[in-house]
Protein backbone atom coordinates (compact mmCIF):
# COMPACT_ATOMS: atom_id res chain seq x y z
CA UNK A 1 0.00 0.00 0.00
CA UNK A 2 1.37 3.60 -1.26
CA UNK A 3 -0.40 5.61 1.24
CA UNK A 4 -2.58 4.84 3.97
CA UNK A 5 -6.13 5.64 4.99
CA UNK A 6 -5.64 6.17 8.28
CA UNK A 7 -5.52 9.62 7.67
CA UNK A 8 -5.93 12.69 8.84
CA UNK A 9 -8.46 15.43 7.35
CA UNK A 10 -8.44 16.28 3.89
CA UNK A 11 -7.69 20.05 4.25
CA UNK A 12 -9.46 22.09 1.25
CA UNK A 13 -8.36 26.10 1.23
CA UNK A 14 -8.66 28.84 -1.03
CA UNK A 15 -5.23 30.16 -1.82
CA UNK A 16 -2.95 31.48 -4.62
CA UNK A 17 -1.14 28.71 -6.70
CA UNK A 18 2.47 29.22 -8.27
CA UNK A 19 2.50 29.99 -11.93
CA UNK A 20 5.18 30.14 -14.06
CA UNK A 21 6.86 28.75 -16.96
CA UNK A 22 6.21 25.34 -17.57
CA UNK A 23 9.25 22.49 -19.06
CA UNK A 24 8.60 22.90 -22.38
CA UNK A 25 8.73 19.32 -23.21
CA UNK A 26 5.42 18.65 -24.92
CA UNK A 27 4.51 18.14 -28.15
CA UNK A 28 2.12 17.11 -30.85
CA UNK A 29 3.50 13.68 -32.15
CA UNK A 30 0.69 12.56 -34.53
CA UNK A 31 -3.24 13.46 -35.75
CA UNK A 32 -5.02 10.71 -36.82
CA UNK A 33 -6.22 11.55 -40.10
CA UNK A 34 -8.98 9.23 -40.88
CA UNK A 35 -12.01 9.77 -42.99
CA UNK A 36 -14.20 12.16 -41.64
CA UNK A 37 -14.87 13.67 -38.61
CA UNK A 38 -12.56 12.11 -35.23
CA UNK A 39 -11.89 12.78 -32.28
CA UNK A 40 -10.19 10.56 -28.79
CA UNK A 41 -12.29 10.29 -25.61
CA UNK A 42 -9.60 8.55 -23.42
CA UNK A 43 -5.82 7.27 -23.26
CA UNK A 44 -4.49 4.59 -21.09
CA UNK A 45 -1.20 3.22 -20.53
CA UNK A 46 -0.89 -0.59 -19.25
CA UNK A 47 1.69 -1.46 -16.61
CA UNK A 48 2.87 -3.07 -19.15
CA UNK A 49 3.67 -0.44 -21.55
CA UNK A 50 1.00 -1.40 -23.86
CA UNK A 51 -1.01 1.77 -24.96
CA UNK A 52 -4.52 2.60 -26.18
CA UNK A 53 -6.86 5.33 -27.30
CA UNK A 54 -10.52 5.20 -27.58
CA UNK A 55 -12.90 7.88 -29.69
CA UNK A 56 -15.42 8.27 -32.45
CA UNK A 57 -15.51 9.14 -35.73
CA UNK A 58 -18.30 10.60 -38.24
CA UNK A 59 -18.20 9.23 -41.83
CA UNK A 60 -21.61 10.61 -44.16
CA UNK A 61 -23.59 10.67 -41.05
CA UNK A 62 -22.67 7.34 -39.68
CA UNK A 63 -21.00 7.15 -36.53
CA UNK A 64 -18.39 4.58 -35.71
CA UNK A 65 -16.09 3.58 -32.35
CA UNK A 66 -12.55 4.70 -32.86
CA UNK A 67 -9.74 2.36 -31.35
CA UNK A 68 -5.73 2.74 -31.75
CA UNK A 69 -3.15 1.14 -30.40
CA UNK A 70 0.62 2.36 -29.86
CA UNK A 71 2.81 0.45 -32.45
CA UNK A 72 6.47 1.52 -31.72
CA UNK A 73 6.22 5.31 -32.08
CA UNK A 74 2.76 5.18 -34.32
CA UNK A 75 -0.97 5.07 -33.17
CA UNK A 76 -2.23 2.91 -35.31
CA UNK A 77 -6.23 1.79 -35.97
CA UNK A 78 -7.61 -1.56 -34.39
CA UNK A 79 -10.42 -3.19 -36.36
CA UNK A 80 -13.68 -3.70 -34.32
CA UNK A 81 -16.57 -6.04 -35.34
CA UNK A 82 -18.81 -4.91 -37.98
CA UNK A 83 -21.79 -3.54 -36.58
CA UNK A 84 -20.50 -1.65 -33.77
CA UNK A 85 -21.95 1.98 -33.66
CA UNK A 86 -21.75 3.50 -30.48
CA UNK A 87 -18.63 5.83 -29.42
CA UNK A 88 -16.36 4.87 -26.81
CA UNK A 89 -15.22 7.28 -24.22
CA UNK A 90 -13.39 5.21 -21.51
CA UNK A 91 -10.27 3.06 -21.93
CA UNK A 92 -8.18 0.99 -19.47
CA UNK A 93 -5.87 -1.86 -19.52
CA UNK A 94 -3.84 -3.95 -17.47
CA UNK A 95 -1.96 -5.50 -20.01
CA UNK A 96 -2.43 -6.00 -23.80
CA UNK A 97 -4.69 -8.75 -23.33
CA UNK A 98 -7.05 -7.48 -20.86
CA UNK A 99 -8.38 -4.10 -22.52
CA UNK A 100 -11.60 -2.95 -21.54
CA UNK A 101 -13.92 0.18 -23.54
CA UNK A 102 -16.98 1.75 -22.28
CA UNK A 103 -19.00 3.88 -24.33
CA UNK A 104 -21.44 6.73 -24.88
CA UNK A 105 -24.75 4.39 -25.06
CA UNK A 106 -26.28 2.77 -21.62
CA UNK A 107 -24.59 -0.30 -20.77
CA UNK A 108 -21.97 -0.38 -23.23
CA UNK A 109 -18.65 -2.12 -22.81
CA UNK A 110 -15.94 -3.92 -24.91
CA UNK A 111 -13.30 -6.30 -23.70
CA UNK A 112 -9.85 -6.95 -25.64
CA UNK A 113 -8.12 -10.62 -25.14
CA UNK A 114 -5.46 -10.23 -26.90
CA UNK A 115 -7.18 -11.93 -29.94
CA UNK A 116 -10.97 -10.73 -30.79
CA UNK A 117 -13.16 -7.90 -29.35
CA UNK A 118 -16.23 -8.95 -27.09
CA UNK A 119 -19.08 -7.03 -25.96
CA UNK A 120 -19.26 -7.50 -21.56
CA UNK A 121 -22.43 -5.35 -21.15
CA UNK A 122 -23.74 -3.38 -18.22
CA UNK A 123 -27.55 -4.06 -16.78
CA UNK A 124 -29.30 -1.06 -15.48
CA UNK A 125 -28.44 2.20 -18.03
CA UNK A 126 -24.84 2.40 -16.60
CA UNK A 127 -22.74 4.72 -18.53
CA UNK A 128 -19.26 4.86 -17.48
CA UNK A 129 -17.31 8.16 -16.89
CA UNK A 130 -14.11 6.54 -15.51
CA UNK A 131 -12.55 2.94 -15.18
CA UNK A 132 -9.27 1.25 -13.79
CA UNK A 133 -8.40 -2.54 -14.83
CA UNK A 134 -6.58 -3.66 -11.94
CA UNK A 135 -6.37 -7.16 -13.92
CA UNK A 136 -8.33 -9.41 -15.87
CA UNK A 137 -10.80 -10.11 -13.11
CA UNK A 138 -10.64 -7.45 -11.65
CA UNK A 139 -11.90 -4.02 -13.09
CA UNK A 140 -14.21 -1.18 -11.50
CA UNK A 141 -16.10 1.54 -13.52
CA UNK A 142 -17.92 4.03 -12.18
CA UNK A 143 -20.15 6.74 -13.68
CA UNK A 144 -20.61 9.77 -11.48
CA UNK A 145 -23.67 8.53 -9.03
CA UNK A 146 -23.37 6.81 -5.62
CA UNK A 147 -23.32 3.11 -7.36
CA UNK A 148 -20.11 1.47 -8.75
CA UNK A 149 -20.01 -1.74 -11.52
CA UNK A 150 -17.20 -4.51 -10.89
CA UNK A 151 -16.38 -7.32 -12.40
CA UNK A 152 -14.76 -10.21 -10.64
CA UNK A 153 -13.83 -12.34 -13.88
CA UNK A 154 -17.21 -14.02 -14.59
CA UNK A 155 -19.92 -11.19 -14.32
CA UNK A 156 -20.57 -7.46 -13.33
CA UNK A 157 -22.28 -6.81 -9.81
CA UNK A 158 -23.56 -3.51 -8.63
CA UNK A 159 -21.27 -1.96 -5.39
CA UNK A 160 -22.85 0.92 -3.43
CA UNK A 161 -20.80 3.73 -2.90
CA UNK A 162 -20.59 6.36 0.19
CA UNK A 163 -21.09 9.22 -2.72
CA UNK A 164 -21.42 10.66 -6.06
CA UNK A 165 -18.06 8.70 -7.43
CA UNK A 166 -17.18 9.82 -10.92
CA UNK A 167 -13.29 9.28 -11.27
CA UNK A 168 -11.39 5.97 -9.69
CA UNK A 169 -7.59 5.08 -9.62
CA UNK A 170 -6.32 1.60 -7.95
CA UNK A 171 -2.99 0.91 -6.37
CA UNK A 172 -3.90 -2.43 -6.05
CA UNK A 173 -6.57 -4.88 -5.24
CA UNK A 174 -6.91 -3.55 -2.11
CA UNK A 175 -5.76 -0.11 -2.16
CA UNK A 176 -8.16 2.28 -4.86
CA UNK A 177 -9.03 5.57 -4.78
CA UNK A 178 -11.74 7.54 -5.96
CA UNK A 179 -13.18 11.16 -6.03
CA UNK A 180 -16.04 12.96 -6.69
CA UNK A 181 -18.50 15.03 -4.40
CA UNK A 182 -21.63 14.72 -1.80
CA UNK A 183 -23.78 17.25 -1.94
CA UNK A 184 -21.92 20.28 -2.60
CA UNK A 185 -18.53 19.47 -1.14
CA UNK A 186 -15.64 17.61 -2.81
CA UNK A 187 -15.10 13.73 -1.39
CA UNK A 188 -12.28 11.50 -1.95
CA UNK A 189 -12.88 7.92 -1.32
CA UNK A 190 -10.92 4.68 -0.63
CA UNK A 191 -11.62 1.09 -1.20
CA UNK A 192 -9.58 -1.52 1.23
CA UNK A 193 -10.23 -4.94 -0.40
CA UNK A 194 -13.66 -5.09 1.38
CA UNK A 195 -15.76 -1.73 2.09
CA UNK A 196 -15.69 1.73 0.59
CA UNK A 197 -15.30 4.22 2.84
CA UNK A 198 -15.10 8.60 2.67
CA UNK A 199 -11.80 9.55 3.94
CA UNK A 200 -12.89 12.71 6.12
CA UNK A 201 -12.54 15.84 4.35
CA UNK A 202 -13.34 19.44 6.25
CA UNK A 203 -15.18 22.83 5.44
CA UNK A 204 -14.40 24.29 2.88
CA UNK A 205 -15.14 28.37 2.79
CA UNK A 206 -17.53 29.12 0.10
CA UNK A 207 -17.02 32.27 -2.07
CA UNK A 208 -21.15 32.19 -2.99
CA UNK A 209 -24.08 30.47 -1.34
CA UNK A 210 -24.26 28.07 -3.85
CA UNK A 211 -20.79 27.58 -4.97
CA UNK A 212 -20.22 23.49 -4.93
CA UNK A 213 -16.80 21.42 -5.23
CA UNK A 214 -15.95 18.35 -6.95
CA UNK A 215 -13.42 16.24 -7.91
CA UNK A 216 -12.86 15.53 -11.57
CA UNK A 217 -9.62 13.32 -11.03
CA UNK A 218 -7.76 11.51 -9.03
CA UNK A 219 -4.29 10.03 -8.81
CA UNK A 220 -1.40 8.76 -7.50
CA UNK A 221 2.15 10.33 -7.62
CA UNK A 222 5.00 8.23 -5.36
CA UNK A 223 3.43 8.64 -1.95
CA UNK A 224 1.00 11.15 -2.70
CA UNK A 225 -2.80 10.70 -3.51
CA UNK A 226 -3.66 13.85 -6.08
CA UNK A 227 -7.32 14.74 -6.08
CA UNK A 228 -8.07 17.62 -8.67
CA UNK A 229 -11.33 19.68 -9.88
CA UNK A 230 -13.15 22.88 -9.18
CA UNK A 231 -15.06 24.63 -7.21
CA UNK A 232 -17.76 26.68 -9.24
CA UNK A 233 -20.88 28.92 -8.54
CA UNK A 234 -23.22 31.29 -10.17
CA UNK A 235 -21.76 34.70 -11.09
CA UNK A 236 -22.65 37.82 -13.65
CA UNK A 237 -25.08 40.46 -13.37
CA UNK A 238 -27.56 38.42 -14.02
CA UNK A 239 -26.31 34.96 -12.37
CA UNK A 240 -26.32 33.73 -15.95
CA UNK A 241 -22.34 32.88 -16.01
CA UNK A 242 -20.45 30.75 -14.39
CA UNK A 243 -16.95 31.12 -12.12
CA UNK A 244 -14.24 28.95 -11.11
CA UNK A 245 -11.51 28.51 -8.39
CA UNK A 246 -9.20 25.28 -9.82
CA UNK A 247 -8.74 22.97 -6.58
CA UNK A 248 -5.94 20.47 -6.23
CA UNK A 249 -5.38 17.82 -3.31
CA UNK A 250 -2.54 16.18 -2.01
CA UNK A 251 -2.51 13.39 0.69
CA UNK A 252 0.40 12.09 1.99
CA UNK A 253 0.45 9.42 4.82
CA UNK A 254 -1.69 11.60 7.55
CA UNK A 255 -0.89 14.70 6.33
CA UNK A 256 -2.83 16.72 3.61
CA UNK A 257 -2.46 20.06 1.74
CA UNK A 258 -4.06 22.26 -0.93
CA UNK A 259 -3.64 24.26 -3.84
CA UNK A 260 -6.03 26.54 -5.21
CA UNK A 261 -5.28 29.02 -8.71
CA UNK A 262 -7.10 31.95 -7.88
CA UNK A 263 -8.40 32.65 -11.64
CA UNK A 264 -8.83 29.88 -14.47
CA UNK A 265 -11.45 27.04 -15.03
CA UNK A 266 -11.11 24.09 -13.40
CA UNK A 267 -8.48 21.28 -13.20
CA UNK A 268 -9.91 18.65 -15.14
CA UNK A 269 -7.36 15.40 -15.32
CA UNK A 270 -4.10 14.53 -13.35
CA UNK A 271 -1.17 11.99 -14.39
CA UNK A 272 2.03 11.48 -12.62
CA UNK A 273 5.20 13.07 -14.06
CA UNK A 274 7.36 10.18 -13.11
CA UNK A 275 9.63 11.96 -10.84
CA UNK A 276 7.26 12.27 -7.78
CA UNK A 277 5.36 15.23 -8.93
CA UNK A 278 2.14 15.32 -11.10
CA UNK A 279 0.65 16.68 -14.62
CA UNK A 280 -2.18 18.68 -14.74
CA UNK A 281 -5.00 19.64 -17.45
CA UNK A 282 -6.48 22.79 -17.07
CA UNK A 283 -9.48 23.34 -18.79
CA UNK A 284 -10.07 21.13 -22.19
CA UNK A 285 -10.82 23.81 -25.33
CA UNK A 286 -6.84 24.98 -25.97
CA UNK A 287 -5.72 24.14 -22.36
CA UNK A 288 -3.31 24.76 -19.91
CA UNK A 289 -0.78 21.65 -18.98
CA UNK A 290 0.11 22.53 -15.40
CA UNK A 291 3.61 20.79 -13.60
CA UNK A 292 3.74 20.60 -10.43
CA UNK A 293 7.12 20.07 -8.72
CA UNK A 294 6.73 19.53 -4.40
CA UNK A 295 5.02 22.83 -3.78
CA UNK A 296 5.30 25.04 -6.85
CA UNK A 297 2.72 24.85 -10.10
CA UNK A 298 4.36 25.53 -13.50
CA UNK A 299 1.68 26.24 -16.03
CA UNK A 300 1.88 26.83 -20.00
CA UNK A 301 -0.06 26.39 -23.11
CA UNK A 302 -0.53 22.49 -24.54
CA UNK A 303 1.17 22.64 -27.93
CA UNK A 304 -1.44 22.90 -31.02
CA UNK A 305 -1.22 21.50 -34.80
CA UNK A 306 -0.04 24.29 -36.62
CA UNK A 307 -3.51 26.71 -37.59
CA UNK A 308 -5.52 24.72 -35.34
CA UNK A 309 -7.17 24.89 -31.85
CA UNK A 310 -7.14 21.79 -29.46
CA UNK A 311 -9.90 19.86 -26.83
CA UNK A 312 -7.82 17.58 -24.72
CA UNK A 313 -9.69 15.17 -22.56
CA UNK A 314 -7.63 12.56 -20.84
CA UNK A 315 -4.03 11.91 -19.14
CA UNK A 316 -2.53 9.04 -18.78
CA UNK A 317 1.46 8.16 -17.69
CA UNK A 318 3.70 4.66 -18.34
CA UNK A 319 4.51 3.75 -15.04
CA UNK A 320 7.99 4.15 -14.32
CA UNK A 321 8.87 6.44 -17.02
CA UNK A 322 8.38 10.21 -17.69
CA UNK A 323 6.02 9.42 -20.29
CA UNK A 324 2.55 10.77 -20.49
CA UNK A 325 -0.03 11.38 -22.73
CA UNK A 326 -2.79 13.41 -23.68
CA UNK A 327 -5.24 13.02 -26.77
CA UNK A 328 -8.45 14.72 -28.35
CA UNK A 329 -9.26 16.58 -31.17
CA UNK A 330 -7.49 19.67 -33.48
CA UNK A 331 -9.41 21.85 -35.13
CA UNK A 332 -9.37 24.32 -37.78
CA UNK A 333 -8.91 28.03 -36.95
CA UNK A 334 -10.84 30.88 -38.29
CA UNK A 335 -14.42 29.12 -38.17
CA UNK A 336 -14.17 27.14 -41.94
CA UNK A 337 -17.49 26.38 -43.46
CA UNK A 338 -16.24 22.36 -42.90
CA UNK A 339 -14.85 22.52 -39.57
CA UNK A 340 -13.58 18.48 -39.55
CA UNK A 341 -11.46 17.64 -36.83
CA UNK A 342 -8.95 15.03 -36.08
CA UNK A 343 -8.02 12.80 -33.26
CA UNK A 344 -4.82 14.20 -31.98
CA UNK A 345 -1.69 12.89 -29.61
CA UNK A 346 0.33 15.29 -26.73
CA UNK A 347 3.05 13.56 -25.38
CA UNK A 348 5.84 14.66 -22.93
CA UNK A 349 8.68 12.87 -22.02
Amino acid sequence: MIVGVGAAALALGIGAGTAHAATPTWQVTQTTKLPGDDVLSDVTVAPTGSTWAVGKRSVSGKTRPVVQHLSGTTWKDVKLPAGWSMPLNVVDASSSKSVWAFGSEDGSVVHWNGKKWTSAKFTGGFRATDADVVSASDVWAVNGGTTARHWNGKKWTSVKLPAHIGTVHAVSAKNIWAGGSSGDKAVVAHWNGKSWKVVKTVSLAKPEPDATTSFADITVSGKNVWAVGSQSWSCGEDGDDVCYKPLALRLTGTKSKSFVATKGVGYTKAAADGSGGLWILQGAWNPALVHVTGDAFASSAAPRPAGHDVNLTALANRAGTKTVWSVGGSFPQGDPDDPTGDGVYVRNG
